[in-house]
């Protein structure tokens, strides 16, 4: 699919936007030119409630802290030293083409802790496991047709587990761990139960943790906040991330590995709501393994490079990631193949408390990965969610409706999805 170039502009389009001043789209009327300005400046930024359910989306608790650490750093550095228990229950109902099913669509527990063991240093570490219990009770008693995916063995899983030093300005952490990558690829990662399937995040059917644009294995990785930007007041500083993974298995590839793994994103955002951020992962495969690897698709280093933007105000949200994936992702069959993705999630406030949302997901092949067959994603997804507490605790529905295809031409069925999230504490 030939995407048009015109996307790559609308994150420079849209900071252009944010940095113009407000007033430039008032009309200059003699009454509104001799009135003083009954409203504060800051009115044209958005406001507390709308940054905090919008961090609430995050799925990279980092990501959260180091945001918190930005906006209220004095309120961070006196707060208390922490050791928390956490879970998050998200329980779905899905219709498809092969039967009816209840699930866990990334349930998760976890124990969290931060040390300030001498004044803005602090050691930080977390453990956070998934399950899929009702998955596996419906594998016990639904003996009917069942998604390819579903098997036994994956009722608890890791999801993360790294150990760290952070500051207000920087961190250092060593173990598993959302990706530099997603830092960039999470724009879009907000569907209920759905979503993320053209970005390269969870590439090859995997979380992402070996290839390291997902859960990163193994990683060891920086984080760092630079305010090159302190003229510019509606600039926040600039997020800088760098990673490096060493010896991870090949996804889908029996007895081979990726030599070293590079991943580095950097994130620009305003006090209005804007960012952009452009990330890159490679990792480098060992050219002696290359003959070897051809029956998969795999002709050289897989890599991912990704340009995203995202914007939301006190009703809204809009983000759109584009993304260039060589060796990275597979088809229905494992075979590798190079191709372009684009995804877009958008939401607005209807009434109080309900949210529409709307989407889509495409990624294909270029024309030369003759091994790929016919395979394509292309997918656009509605739905409507009420919120309880932002992102936190919600009840939602939504409907993937499908013109993907497999490798042999099969085109895939719609999927409709009722659930809750609701986390604790």
């Amino acid at each position: 699919m030939a995407l048009s170039n015109k996307l790559y502009c609308i994150p420079l389009y849209c900071l252009w936007l944010s940095l113009s001043p407000p007033i430039l789209y008032a009309e200059t009327t003699t009454e509104q030119t001799a009135a003083p300005r009954s409203e504060p400046v800051d009115t044209y930024l958005v406001s507390d409630e709308a940054r905090e359910r919008e961090l609430g989306a995050e799925e990279d608790p980092m990501a959260q802290q180091q945001s918190e650490l930005v906006e209220t750093p004095e309120a961070v550095i006196a707060q208390p030293d922490e050791f928390r228990l956490y879970g998050s229950v998200r329980v779905r109902y899905r219709d498809t083409d092969a039967g009816s099913f209840w699930g866990d669509g990334g349930s998760r527990f976890g124990l969290s802790g931060r040390w300030q063991f001498k004044p803005e240093y602090w050691l930080i570490g977390r453990g956070e496991a998934g399950f899929n219990l009702l998955d596996t009770a419906d594998l016990l008693f639904n003996r009917g047709d069942r998604p390819p995916e579903s098997k036994f063995g994956d009722e608890i899983f890791m999801r993360l587990l790294y150990l760290g030093v952070e500051t207000p300005d920087y961190s250092l952490t060593a173990g598993k761990n959302w990706s530099s990558y997603y830092r960039v690829s999470s724009f879009t990662d907000r569907f209920q139960g759905t979503g993320a399937s053209a970005s390269g995040t969870y590439n090859a059917g995997t979380d992402g943790g070996y290839t390291g644009t997902g859960r990163a294995d193994r990683v060891l990785q920086t984080r760092g906040l630079v305010n090159v930007f302190k003229p510019i007041s509606v600039l926040k500083p600039l997020n800088l991330n760098l990673q490096i993974q060493h010896g991870q298995p090949i996804p889908r590839v029996q007895d081979k590995n990726y030599k070293t793994t590079i991943g580095l994103s950097s994130v620009l955002e305003t006090d209005n709501g804007l960012g952009v951020g452009l990330a890159y992962n490679h990792a480098n495969i060992d050219d002696a393994d290359l003959p070897a690897l051809s029956a998969n698709g795999i002709d050289g280093d897989a890599t991912a490079l990704i340009l995203g933007a995202r914007w939301y105000g006190e009703d809204w949200y809009i983000g759109t990631v584009v993304s260039r994936l060589n060796n990275h992702e597979t088809t229905d069959q494992s075979i590798y193949f190079d191709g372009t993705g684009w995804e877009v999630y958008g939401q607005y406030r209807v009434f109080k408390q309900w949210w529409a949302v709307g989407g889509w997901n495409k990624l294909e092949p270029d024309s030369s990965e003759v091994q790929a067959g016919y395979y394509n994603v292309d997918y656009g997804v509605i739905g409507v969610r009420y919120s309880f507490q932002g992102f936190r605790q919600m009840i939602f529905a939504n409907a993937r409706l499908e013109s993907s295809m497999t490798t042999d031409g099969l085109e895939l069925g719609n999927v409709y999805t009722i659930g809750v999230r609701w986390d604790l504490p």
